[in-house]
């Protein structure tokens, strides 16, 4: 019986199909002429990787459970399928340890560490607490020194999602620019002492690099008004940087943690809200007290001796920032100044 790479989203299942299966036709989502995998090959990996996640399940008649289906599609964003297709596929994959009828399947579930205050306090980022719980405290009550962030927990999730770029890497940097001849190559780098306003990687009188992926996404973060001069920098990474993926941290694949999934299911609704909070653009009425709460998380990263952060871009598809701590990593090599001609404005759905 054939499972296919469309019915997941999670990047470790869909590498072992496209890694070990073969094309064919889907008996689950109906795909055809996809990448399929043979469910019933022994030893099986996806079913290893399934059953993981079901063993961290019990039975429960707490409010906050739910049935099986339910929180496999919801807890870890790993299947791309819908709830019964989601159910169909887990019975036969987790055929080896459980029977077709097992409650396990028809039950309300819920993982119970996540109830448990004492796991939460010890391995939760914010201690058991919210997003919004942390970040009011770091904005209200205690700025530098919170009793809410748990940094042991925190430094051990950043390794998972550390990301390596090599030297000579090309990433873009823009300045909109009141004359047509834009700025020099001297000008293109983060604000000199005095001038650096804060962000939401860096505290107010911090330089920090702002970088983007390509030319398109740094024009659109940048935000020029049509007939805006833009000046954009072509910049070179001098030697090889790491750093830490925060819009990464949420959509990691759950089977990295092999053994401490509760832990990561303890803190993956904290990651998206960060990561999230991180994308945000400026806005000019926003307060610094706004970006507090990413900042404390950023010169935290800084602290582990990683060379900056990247986040996705939230003003164009598939585009992503990075902030880098020590502008010197980076040379400006060129740079071209531009008109905006026309804006595209879309609106959501």
């Amino acid at each position: 019986m054939n499972c296919c790479i469309e019915c997941f989203k999670d990047s470790h299942i869909r590498n072992t199909i496209e890694k070990y299966g073969t094309k064919g036709n889907c008996d689950f989502c109906s795909s055809s002429g996809v990448a399929v995998y043979d469910i019933s090959v022994i030893p099986n990996p996806i079913s290893d990787m399934i059953i993981s996640l079901v063993q961290s399940y019990s039975i429960s008649d707490s409010v906050e459970a739910t049935l099986l289906k339910e929180s496999l599609r919801d807890d870890w964003d790993i299947f791309s399928a819908g709830a019964e297709v989601i159910q169909a596929l887990t019975i036969k994959l987790c055929s080896t340890i459980y029977n077709a009828d097992a409650s396990i399947f028809s039950k309300r579930v819920i993982i119970p560490q996540l109830a448990d205050e004492e796991f939460l306090n010890e391995f939760g980022v914010v201690r058991g607490h919210s997003w919004n719980s942390f970040a009011d405290s770091i904005k209200y009550t205690n700025r530098f020194h919170s009793g809410l962030f748990n940094a042991d927990t925190f430094a051990s999730f950043l390794s998972i999602v550390a990301k390596g770029y090599s030297r000579s890497t090309q990433l873009y940097r823009a300045r909109i620019s009141s004359e047509e001849n834009g700025f020099p190559i001297s000008e293109m780098y983060a604000p000199p002492k005095g001038k650096r306003s804060a962000g939401r990687v860096n505290p107010e009188g911090i330089g920090v690099l702002y970088l983007s992926s390509d030319e398109k996404t740094v024009l659109n973060e940048v935000r020029a008004n049509t007939f805006d001069y833009i000046t954009i920098g072509e910049f070179q990474a001098k030697r090889d940087i790491r750093v830490v993926n925060l819009s990464g941290i949420a959509r990691t694949s759950p089977f990295l943690y092999g053994s401490e999934l509760e832990k990561y299911a303890a803190n993956r609704k904290v990651f998206q809200e960060m990561a999230l909070e991180i994308a945000k653009p400026l806005r000019r009425s926003d307060s610094s007290l706004e970006y507090l709460p990413t900042q404390y998380i950023s010169e935290f990263i800084k602290s582990q001796g990683y060379d900056g952060v990247e986040y996705a871009s939230t003003l164009r598809e598939d585009g992503f920032n990075l902030a880098i701590f020590d502008e010197t990593l980076f040379e400006c090599m060129s740079v071209k100044t531009v008109e905006v001609t026309k804006i595209l404005y879309e609106t959501l759905p």
